[in-house]
């Protein structure tokens, strides 16, 4: 069993005890009641962050001690999130009695952790010795602390890094699919980031590309609260891209590939969502790591910061671009491709009004042959008089 649990002390009335838990698998509630005749029914409660109240109702006949089992294969709970649980009794006289609350951190406890904390930064890891937990709490401090100078908001809460061994591990517990190309998550609103980072020659590298990416993800959601999930993704992931100690090399050559071929996205398509395939995530993540580095050496950090309150405050992804920046989105990304990747002007205005110009044609087309038609049979109708 993972986590705390706080248990209510009613030994008169009822009590449960600590719940047995096998993550992925069930929960096991045993609830103790002192006069198990005057109860006509009894239920467990469960409620967990973001998620809706479960009612679990104890079998029949009700019992001194009584079992039930939530399955977590038909009734999953949002991994490492404090789950508050409760029981509530029906009384034969028609009272309602409602136990105080109890928690636990639902925790993965399939494997042994390792841990070391500093800071309000808890680091646990299953495969690696010492120094491989040490190096991952020291990277997520210096990542905290570098992190200050693109986004001003200090770490106001604890977070808790899960280090697995493989992708594929970290995948099963947040039930992607087995092709998923996913190697690391936050969940801000728990405060909880799992990453994957075996063990070898690569792994301080490693940590230093995910550790700082992930935690810049709880940093964004201490400024737009309830709202970041409304930020244009280009922005989420931008910032987390240049908070990476170690960039990711691989960004920089599909970006060059990419403008020279003018295969570029355009960001008006990455404010709601990145390809799902892992070529076209590549490039959405080079993109927005790029851009957003762009507004950052050129308008300041504080420009970052502000353009997150104006997306809290229900602006679109365009509008908060224009109150911050006073151009729009389409403007300051043509300044980006020429400044940054050194794109030609007239081949940009070349792309941009190439679409138009299609529309345009499409929709002349039909008029230009209608008139040319109809000038024909009017010269043939004149000619055969």
């Amino acid at each position: 069993m993972g986590g705390w649990t706080f248990l209510p002390q009613q030994p008169n009335v009822a009590r449960i005890l600590p719940p047995e838990i096998e993550f992925g698998s069930f929960i096991r509630f045993t609830l103790l009641l002192k006069q198990p005749a005057e109860v006509q029914a009894a239920y467990i409660l469960l409620k967990s962050n973001g998620q809706e109240t479960k009612i679990i109702p104890l079998p029949s006949p009700l019992g001194e001690t009584n079992q039930v089992i939530l399955d977590l294969t038909n009734h999953s709970l949002r991994p490492f999130a404090t789950v508050e649980y409760w029981y509530r009794l029906e009384t034969e006289n028609g009272e309602t009695l409602t136990g105080e609350k109890a928690a636990f951190l639902y925790e993965d406890n399939r494997i042994p952790w390792q841990r070391l904390s500093d800071q309000r930064i808890n680091i646990a890891w299953h495969q690696g010795d010492l120094l491989f937990g040490q190096q991952a709490l020291d990277v997520a401090v210096q990542s905290l602390q570098n992190n200050l100078s693109i986004l001003d908001s200090p770490l106001d809460a604890t977070v808790s890094i899960y280090i697995y061994p493989s992708a594929r591990d970290l995948q099963s517990v947040l039930n992607l699919k087995s092709n998923s190309w996913v190697a690391g998550h936050a969940s801000p609103d728990l405060g909880a980031i799992l990453i994957s980072i075996p063990p070898g020659p690569d792994q301080r590298a490693e940590m230093e590309r995910q550790i700082p990416h992930e935690l810049m993800h709880i940093l964004q959601y201490q400024l737009a609260g309830e709202a970041y999930t409304r930020l244009p993704v280009w922005l989420i992931e931008g910032l987390a891209s240049i908070a990476e100690l170690y960039p990711n090399p691989e960004y920089q050559r599909v970006l060059k590939k990419a403008s020279e071929n003018d295969a570029l996205l355009p960001l008006v398509n990455l404010c709601s969502a990145f390809p799902p395939e892992l070529s076209g995530a590549i490039l959405a993540y080079a993109q927005s790591a790029s851009f957003v580095r762009f507004l950052h050496q050129n308008y300041g950090a504080s420009s970052l910061s502000d353009l997150i309150f104006a997306y809290k405050d229900g602006l679109g992804c365009e509008e908060g671009i224009r109150k911050v920046y006073g151009q729009s989105l389409a403007q300051l990304e043509t300044r980006w491709q020429q400044e940054v990747l050194g794109m030609n002007l007239a081949s940009l205005a070349w792309n941009n009004v190439q679409p138009y110009l299609l529309i345009l044609l499409l929709v002349s087309l039909p008029i230009f042959l209608t008139i040319f038609y109809s000038g024909r049979k009017d010269f043939a109708d004149h000619a055969s008089k």
